[in-house]
């Protein structure tokens, strides 16, 4: 490089990735025609930040330098996307341009992201977390980012965080005239949960119980019944008692959601996602231009809730078996290709047809036969053979029950944490001989081997849930009559 060259470089981050990995903003201001530049792949956003950045600089009284500015993001073979590089590139600029004092930029390593309006505002920008966890990883414990993404900073204890609302803040910190915030040791108490509590649902003590099965041992769940029985209000319950989660799922859930929402902060609970029934292929599985997550991903470690599950479009179905069996989700588009965990628990709901009173013993049916089937028939075999558990629910006479106490939601996630901390600690062995009666059950059915395997699972489960060391009889016999038997009925 020329001794006329200024050159300086800053470290920022690809926010259209999960992995994000670093990127190097590197900055060259020489002498001659003016020229601006954006060289490594730059996409969209990317593109157009010198228009901004110019902008900005005069609106915070600085001076855009003449000559001709390369900007290069380096490494030079990977996309860029978003309007993350705009607060780096600026502040480069004037670093490169001896504007402002380099002494703390270049004694410490700085991960900084932020979007730049015209006026010099800093605005939140998707990413920054992942792109925060990457750096931790590589020991680079300090950033400058927009206020607005404070929040994802708060998980990780140590960090040394300049957030800004201005580029004159940015300088400021930089400058060593403001210091930046440290990241203290989070001590709040996770918020109580929202959902309606069990207590409120009367005369469906059997299926609260399955619920609280599948809320323990993570099973995917199919409910099945005419409407006013209690199915969507049920599942919203068992949102409330869903168990604890560990620290390195609860960011990684998170950084898929900062993806999506500039500004989440640490999901201190599993995500509970309700997507409508008229949501895309795309909103449920994920696509765009750049990547981002459909709500299977945005459930990762929680709960995705499908109520009237034959509304939703066929293609957005069958894209769930995946998943499902996976715990990820691949997406490949002719500009790149991307990976996002997704491993959730389905729970679905769904009338038996489509007037849904089919079964009904107080109100008859108006469907036809071939109605019936070709509502039944929305959802694919391979589908409903990876959903463990399929449980009927019928209307209750609310006053039969009134004399009865059900039990409250604080009660069964107790009983839920307890189960999955068994199940994962010292799981109930089940014999040979109830192997061989489960065997032998499940022969008469006609299930396949993953529903097999399913039940087994779910027999373990009931045992956990009852504090037993090993599978027993009754136990057996709960988790073939829910994984096994209902599932032929429902057939039916």
């Amino acid at each position: 490089m020329s001794a006329s060259s200024r050159y300086f470089r800053i470290q920022s981050a690809n926010p259209s990735s999960l992995h994000v990995p670093g990127v190097t903003v590197e900055i060259v201001i020489s002498p001659g025609i003016p020229r601006h530049t954006v060289v490594g792949l730059p996409q969209g956003a990317v593109r157009e930040s010198l228009d901004r950045i110019r902008a900005a600089l005069v609106s915070a009284g600085y001076t855009f330098p003449r000559g001709a500015i390369t900007v290069n993001l380096a490494p030079a073979d990977t996309r860029k996307d978003g309007s993350a590089f705009d607060l780096p590139i600026a502040l480069g600029i004037l670093a490169a341009d001896a504007q402002i004092s380099t002494r703390l930029l270049r004694s410490r390593a700085w991960l900084i992201m932020g979007e730049l309006t015209l006026d010099a505002r800093v605005q939140p920008v998707e990413g920054v977390m992942p792109a925060i966890l990457d750096a931790n990883k590589q020991h680079l414990n300090s950033v400058i980012l927009p206020r607005g993404n404070l929040p994802e900073a708060t998980a990780f204890p140590g960090l040394h965080v300049g957030a800004v609302r201005h580029l004159r803040e940015a300088v400021e910190i930089l400058e060593g005239t403001v210091d930046p915030i440290t990241i203290g040791v989070a001590s709040e108490i996770p918020p109580l949960s929202e959902a309606p509590d069990f207590s409120t649902v009367i005369g469906q003590d059997n299926c609260v119980r399955t619920l609280a099965l599948a809320a323990a041992g993570g099973h995917n769940m199919l409910l099945s019944g005419p409407p006013g029985c209690g199915k969507t209000l049920m599942v919203r319950c068992m949102e409330g008692i869903l168990p604890s989660w560990s620290r390195s799922l609860a960011l990684e859930a998170t950084c898929l959601h900062s993806l999506r929402k500039p500004g989440t902060a640490l999901l201190e609970r599993r995500p509970f996602r309700r997507p409508h029934h008229s949501v895309s292929a795309a909103g449920l599985l994920g696509g765009g231009t750049p990547l981002r997550p459909g709500e299977v991903s945005l459930a990762h470690g929680g709960v995705l809730f499908l109520d009237e599950l034959p509304e939703f479009h066929p293609g957005a179905l069958e894209g769930l078996r995946e998943p499902l069996e996976e715990g990820k989700v691949t997406l490949s588009r002719a500009h790149g290709v991307e990976e996002f965990p997704s491993d959730f628990q389905l729970i679905a709901a769904m009338n038996p047809c489509p007037c849904g009173y089919a079964g009904s013993p107080d109100r008859r049916c108006s469907c036809t036969d071939r109605r019936r089937k070709l509502y039944r028939a929305r959802i694919s075999g391979p589908l409903l053979d990876r959903i463990d558990m399929h449980v009927p629910v019928m209307r209750v006479d609310p006053l039969r029950h009134l004399d009865r106490s059900p039990i409250p939601s604080s009660d069964w996630a107790v009983r839920v944490e307890t189960t999955r901390h068994r199940l994962g600690t010292a799981p109930p062995v089940l014999e040979k001989e109830e192997e061989e009666t489960l065997i032998k059950t499940v022969a008469s059915l006609g299930v396949s081997m993953r529903t097999v395997a399913g039940i087994r699972r779910l027999a373990r489960t009931v045992a956990a849930f009852e504090q037993a060391d090993r599978v027993q009889r009754d136990h057996l016999a709960e988790a073939i009559r829910v994984g096994g038997q209902s599932r032929r009925e429902g057939a039916g």
